[in-house]
């Protein structure tokens, strides 16, 4: 373990939240002070009004380890951007390791790699490293997640396509605090926290990949990511905030790949469960979905079939047709 023994000023704040994780925690904070550093580190634990038991184990770990774990809380459950600020606010390290309370660090020297690489390159923002899946409950094997990556460095150019870009493992995200904190206004309303994060944190630096597989990511019923509903209008929209403001952060130098991009959530949401059966609601909607994709818009015979006309015209046209003989 690091030799934080004493209080000096941590060179790494290890940013761990938490939620409801009362079966991974302990692992997950025992891989922390279980890193082997030749610089003093802290441990900022968000606990964001845990339910079912994480709050006590979070507070016994705190009570061990005093000189190297803080907790934070809110007085209510506030949700992930809120509790990720909330331990932003806490650190005081130059860099910030990222961990969420259900995965877990499988290399004890994680944090001295990237900060040794962190320290000898000044001109990049983010460091990661690869990732090993594990699927919580089942039996399917686990694969690392970026045993085909195609390099090992990257550009903000890197992370904006026409389709949303994800690749590296959360639990590996490594960053210079000066290039994430403090964080745009619009952030705390956002479902993802790490793609924006990246996206902003790349306008100040370039990305390193190293290929150790330092971290276990897990992927369970209850994760985060098994919550994005593509079918939902309440997820949906919170993708195009997100997309739009990013889009203004980046200068508007990435506009058109923002635009196909922004164009693809609004094509789920003319689908959700909220907007497809409600024509005057989702009208506005398609109207912006052309805008985004003109002149080249994908699916338009689609939307103008089942979405643009009416349905009661589609029906007219049909029984009209079938009275004139024109079909069976």
């Amino acid at each position: 373990m690091s030799q934080n023994t004493h209080k000096s000023t941590p060179l790494v704040s290890v940013h761990l939240l938490t939620y409801n994780h009362a079966k991974f925690i302990a692992q997950s904070i025992e891989s922390v002070v279980s890193q082997i550093t030749s610089f003093p580190f802290e441990i900022i634990i968000g606990d964001d009004c845990s339910t079912d038991g994480t709050s006590q184990i979070v507070d016994e770990y705190a009570q061990k380890y005093p000189e190297l774990i803080k907790v934070v809380r809110g007085a209510t459950n506030g949700g992930p951007q809120p509790n990720s600020i909330r331990i932003l606010e806490n650190c005081s390290g130059k860099y910030m390791a990222a961990l969420e309370g259900d995965d877990y660090w499988i290399d004890p020297y994680k944090l001295q790699k990237q900060a040794d690489f962190m320290e000898a390159n000044p001109d990049f923002a983010i460091c990661f490293t690869n990732t090993r899946v594990e699927f919580f409950g089942d039996t399917e094997a686990p694969y690392q997640l970026n045993d085909d990556i195609a390099k090992d460095v990257f550009e903000l150019n890197d992370l904006i396509a026409d389709k949303e870009v994800w690749f590296m493992g959360t639990a590996t995200l490594f960053y210079t605090m000066k290039s994430i904190f403090p964080v745009q206004p619009w952030f705390p309303k956002t479902k993802s926290g790490d793609i924006p994060m990246i996206i902003l944190a790349a306008r100040h630096g370039k990305i390193k990949y190293l290929s150790d597989v330092t971290a276990a990511y897990r992927r369970h019923a209850a994760g985060a990511s098994n919550t994005d509903h593509k079918d939902d209008a309440v997820f949906l929209e919170n993708r195009i905030m997100m997309y739009t403001n990013l889009d203004k952060d980046t200068g508007l130098k990435y506009h058109d790949r923002f635009k196909k991009n922004l164009g693809g959530w609004y094509y789920l949401l003319i689908n959700s469960k909220q907007y497809r059966d409600d024509y005057f609601k989702k009208l506005p909607k398609i109207l912006k979905y052309i805008q985004l994709t003109y002149p080249n818009v994908p699916n338009l015979k689609i939307i103008i079939r089942d979405h643009l006309l009416p349905q009661q015209i589609l029906e007219f046209s049909r029984w009209l047709r079938r009275n004139l003989g024109l079909i069976k």
